[in-house]
Order: structure tokens, then sequence, then C-alpha cells
């Protein structure tokens, strides 16, 4: 069975910045199979004319991505829209030719064309249904375009067994994770969690901010963790900050002290992608910068902090 995806159609010198935002929010999203951009999905070397003509033919829906030079002529008054070899003009010619739903995206303030401004092949855009994305509402427009194309994108997984009510955060594949964060039980205000994850560093912090990231395969309703400073941290005194991103979007942050441990909790309907953040404000950062503060025994300020079993509730 072949997978849904989805076809950035984009000019480069107009707007390809804004190209290469959609694309990397969808590939978070979606995955980076589901998305095609011919900058990034087209290795170097092979020729591009088969590859473009199999992504247009065989995609689900095609972004058009239009800024204010999409139509903009040249110094001698000749648009390259008007080449019947032009690629973008091209793409939407085949998008058209194989009923695919097509979606002009507009940036900024940038109007839609109307069909007189279009060669005549491609002249249907004009009456196709528009998205916006701008700068001063980036974020919104992102979200509202990625919630558009998941009506075009089915998910990819066929089918799963059930999910169960509630599952142990730990207990998942980690999708990725820096090197000083582990899972492992954890003891926080004198609690013991056993299946926890623990960000801690032995003499410099590798990546200052701990993070780690999992599948949720958008099975789940809730996430929820007690966080908080371990009880046997060697700097009693730090504080350490929390942060949950569902799908690259920061969604909810705590901070806490040893002793005083809070629950973190997100809503995580329809989420793929849950990612953990912690990490203690003025870590040292530089691993040479810390080899001379321990030197001179100073404190590289290094995170001790722990979600205690954080768990994903249907």
């Amino acid at each position: 069975m072949t997978i849904d995806t989805v076809f950035i159609n984009f000019r480069a010198g107009d707007a390809q910045d804004t190209a290469v935002l959609i694309d990397q929010n969808l590939c978070r999203v979606f995955g980076s199979d589901r998305v095609f951009r011919s900058s990034r999905a087209i290795p170097m070397g092979v020729a591009f004319d088969p590859v473009l003509i199999g992504a247009v033919s065989g995609c689900s829906v095609l972004l058009a991505v239009i800024g204010p030079n999409w139509l903009k002529p040249d110094n001698e008054g000749r648009r390259r829209i008007d080449a019947p070899a032009d690629w973008v003009r091209t793409e939407i010619e085949l998008a058209i030719a194989g009923n695919k739903p097509i979606v002009p995206v507009l940036v900024g303030d940038t109007a839609l064309p109307t069909a007189d401004d279009l060669p005549r092949t491609i002249a249907d855009l004009a009456r196709r249904q528009y998205l916006r994305l701008h700068h001063r509402t980036a974020d919104y427009d992102l979200k509202h375009l990625a919630d558009s194309v998941r009506e075009y994108v089915r998910p990819r997984w066929t089918p799963l067994p059930e999910a169960p009510d509630s599952v142990l955060v730990a207990t998942l594949p980690a999708i990725s994770r820096t090197s000083d964060v582990r899972v492992s039980p954890a003891t926080i205000d004198n609690r013991l969690f056993s299946d926890s994850i623990i960000h801690r560093c032995r003499d410099f912090a590798q990546s200052p901010r701990g993070s780690i990231s999992f599948n949720l395969g958008r099975s789940y309703r809730r996430f929820e963790s007690i966080v908080g400073v371990l009880d046997d941290a060697v700097d009693a005194d730090q504080v350490g900050v929390f942060r949950v991103l569902l799908d690259g979007r920061p969604s909810a942050e705590v901070t806490v002290k040893q002793g005083q441990s809070q629950v973190l909790r997100a809503d995580v309907t329809d989420v793929l992608r849950l990612e953990m953040q912690s990490y203690r404000p003025g870590t040292t950062e530089s691993p040479l910068l810390a080899g001379v503060r321990m030197a001179g025994g100073l404190s590289n300020y290094l995170p001790e902090l722990g979600w205690g079993n954080p768990a994903v509730h249907s």
C-alpha cells in the first residue's frame, strides 16, 4: 500500500525560506517520508525530472507556496511561469491533470493570482481555496496548515493494537534523547518512582538541556508526571525547569526546587511526538570552561533532575 504524501511546490527566489519552514513543520507532524520538498528529498547526483514527476503524480495533496515574487518578471519583462518548461508550472499542471487537491499557500500579504494572471493550463489554481502564512501569526498558521493537510494524509500505522488506557512513558521506546538523560528509578521528595527519567551529568553537561522524545501514535489524551530535583542531588539548592513539547510546540512548563516537586500535566490529544525537556538555569555549557571551573573548585551548576513515573492516559 502506498503512503499518503504532501508535495511542496515553490519557486526558487520566492519565499523558499517559507517552503523550508513548512517542510520542517510538516516533517515533525507527519514524518519526513510523508513530505516532499525537492531541495531536501532529491539525493545529490540523481536526475530530478523523473523524481519530481513521480512525487507529484503520487502525492495526496500539493501545496503551492506563493510569495511576492512568484509572478515577478525578470529584467527583460519575462515571467518564468509563462515558460512551458518552468517546473513550478509543470508540477501544478501534473497535479491538476491527476485531479489532486491543490492548496495555494499565500505568504505574507501576497494576493491569490487571478485566472488572467496565469497560463491557461494552470488557471484553475485561481479558484482553489487558499491558506495564508503570515509572520505575525506564523505559529497559528503553521498549525492550521498541518491540521488542513491531515485531511488528506492518513495515519501510516495499520492496524496497531489498541493502546492501553494508561502507560508509563519510560516503558515506551525513545525516538531520541540527549546523552545525559537516562531511564532509571528516582527518589523525589522521599518517594521512590521506579520508571523515571533522570537528567544528570557527571563532570560537565553534554547537553545543558536534557531531552527525550517518544512516539505517542496519537493514542492518548493526558500526560502527567511528578517533576523535581532529585533527593540525592549534590547541589540541593538548585532550581530545575521542566517542559513538554507536543509535535514541536511548547505546551507546559514548571520550575521547581528540591523538596517542592510539582505535577506537570499536558493535553496530548492527537499528539504524535512527545518531547520532554529539563534544564538547570546557569549550567556551564563549554566543556573547556567546565574543566577550568572544576579545577578551581567552582560549581558548573549541573542538573540533577527527575521525571517521576511520567505517564500518558487515554
